[in-house]
Formats: C-alpha cells, structure tokens, sequence
C-alpha cells in the first residue's frame, strides 16, 4: 500500500437539498442549518475531491442516541442536544463503490435488494428433455427469459397409446491393435509402433509487472483515506513435453448385438450373439456392456394438435402398466411441443380398475 492521502467525504442535505455539503467541516448545512446525517455521506468523484490539511484522526463519529446526530469521536456529549455519549454506537461507514458513485444507493444495500430482486431461477419442468436442457445451458442470458417460458409454459393434452417397443443390445469386445496417445513418461510398457511429437503439456505463471487501483476507505469521522494498492501481474507461460503415439493390444468395441421387439404379447428377451471366446490372444471377442430401453408411442386426440406423436421411455416394470385401451393425459410445453413423460394420468374409470 502507497502512502495514505485524507479527503473529505460529501452528504447532501435532505431538507433544502444542498449538494455536495463537506462532510468533516459542514457538521450543519451552511443553507438551512439542519444536523448532517452520517448515512448521507459519500464518496466525491475525482473533480469533487477536498483534501484534509493537518487532520488528526481520533476514530469513527460517534451517533448521540437521543437525537441521531453525529459527534467526534472524543466528545462526551452531544453537541446538538447535551446528551451522554456513554455506550453510543460508532456511524455506519461507507463502502467504496467506485462502479456505483451515486449517493442516494447506499453501501449497506444488498446485491439482492437491487435490480435484480425478483428475478429467480426456477427449476426446469420434471423431466425435461435433455435437448432443451442443452439449449438452456449454451444459451445467453438474452434468450434465457424465452426458453424458461417454453420449459414451463405447459398446457394439457389427451393420448391414446399406439404401440409398445422395446430393444435389448449386448456389446462385443475385441482383443486387437488400438491407437492411443499419452505422455511419454506415462506410455505403457506394451506399447510399439511409438512416434513423438512436442506439445503443451502445462503453463507457468509468470510475474509480468503490477496491476494497481485506488482503495478508498471511509474513516467514519467525515472523512476517508485513499492509496493505492498493487498486485503482481501474471502471464501463461507454456512448459512443453514430448507427447506419444502408438498401439497397443487391447480390450475394444467391437460390434453390438441385438434383439427388438413390437408388442407386449411377446416378453422381451437379451440376444445370444456369436462370438470368438478365447483370451489374450488377436481376436479373441468376449460379451460387453448390455443396454434396454422401453418406448411407450402415444398419439394427442382432439385439439389443434391432434394426431401428434410422442415417445416416452421408462424402466420395464413401469413400461408393462401402459394399455392401449386406457386414456391418458399429460402436461405439454407449448413452444417447445413436447410432453413431460413423467405428468402422464390415466382419465378414465376403466384406468383406475386396472391400476
């Protein structure tokens, strides 16, 4: 920190609305007499700055509790009225807020008490579409206000099911030659075919200088202290290392097997694909990863958007209770056009006999 230099803060008077009212020497408007209020004070801009001559500072003003006017620091009774300064609270100082000079904004006003008080996030609508999701993510904050609107915009449409699907799939792995990449001192052992090649592996941070700003710091006593304040400055610097590629004999996708089906007359079932079992050796195959997923097809009936296809995918037990002599209704964005799978009721008496 450089040198501290000492101003005088600035108060504007609330009665006969005198401006820029010093807030050490004008303990009273020069105008209308009246008390200044230490909650008024702020910070002058650069045109509007008065230095302080051979000030000594004692501490913060000290707030009298029976007529709210301020005292120095070393009173013992109040100038105004006469009353004991015992026990009285020292003034609320101000925060330097140099992106916001407007006094009337004062330094103990929250974040959330300003412009943007009544602007919340909300949740998205229960399982929405991965998509709009996406779209709401990647998206500025412009268009924000828009795609909330379509997340939760919703109306109610009726359905009827179409049909019921379903696929199992199983993986099947390979031993055989993949290409890979890693730092050369992390390279496996087994790796052949190897070239180099220099590349960025990190950065170093630099000192490159100082960034410097004026700190301004409110005294409480009508005035405040102003320095400079230095930080080192700091640039990327990039450390480079050797990057290798190569081969090396691995497990790997290969291919998927896999069975489908239309229907629920016929009980899902898991392929038995052919494969080449042997282990360690070039093509050899072995069964991986197993994947299932269950569509329900629904169309809407009635409205503009009758006709309307959706698909909604649920774990299989959930997928079984879904009949197609039974009427259903869910809630439906209206800008985004799609339905919210897990709103889905049924809407007749028939429905509640089965469930």
């Amino acid at each position: 920190m450089a040198e501290e230099k000492i101003y005088e803060m600035l108060w504007d008077c609330e009665y006969c609305a005198s401006k820029k009212l010093l807030g050490k020497t004008h303990r009273h408007c020069p105008n209308c007499g009246a008390t200044q209020d230490p909650n008024r004070r702020y910070f002058p801009s650069d045109a509007d700055k008065v230095a302080v001559q051979d000030h000594v500072y004692y501490g913060a003003d000290k707030v009298c509790p029976f007529c709210q006017t301020p005292n120095g620091a070393k009173s013992t009774f109040c100038g105004n009225c006469g009353g004991s300064l015992d026990g009285s609270k020292e003034v609320v100082r101000k925060i330097d807020q140099p992106l916001n000079p407007d006094p009337s904004i004062s330094s103990e006003t929250k974040p959330e008490d300003m412009a943007f008080k009544d602007s919340k996030w909300v949740k998205p609508h229960p399982k929405t579409p991965k998509w709009v999701v996406a779209l709401l993510s990647s998206l500025g904050i412009g268009s924000v206000g828009f795609l909330l609107l379509g997340v939760l915009w919703t109306e109610k449409v009726n359905l009827k099911l179409t049909q019921h699907e379903w696929t199992r799939s199983i993986d099947i792995e390979q031993f055989k030659p993949v290409s890979d990449s890693s730092w050369c001192d992390s390279m496996p052992s087994d790796a052949y075919s190897v070239s180099r090649r220099s590349e960025i592996r990190s950065y170093n941070q630099v000192a490159d200088g100082e960034e410097c700003h004026t700190v301004k710091s409110d005294r409480g006593d009508g005035t405040y202290s102003e320095s400079e304040s230095c930080s080192t400055k700091y640039r990327s610097e990039p450390v480079y290392d050797s990057m290798c590629y190569y081969q090396v004999d691995r497990w790997a996708f290969d291919r998927t097997s896999t069975a489908a089906g239309i229907g629920l007359e016929k009980e899902p079932y898991w392929p038995e694909p052919t494969y080449r079992s042997c282990s360690g050796s070039i093509g050899c195959e072995r069964l991986g990863a197993k994947k299932e997923s269950y569509l329900v097809h629904f169309q809407e009936i009635g409205g503009k958007t009758e006709g309307e296809k959706h698909d909604c995918e649920f774990d299989q037990n959930k997928w079984k209770t879904y009949m197609a002599d039974i009427g259903y209704q869910s809630d439906k964005s209206v800008i985004f056009n799609y339905i919210t799978c897990d709103t889905i009721i049924t809407t007749n008496e028939t429905a509640s006999n089965k469930n």
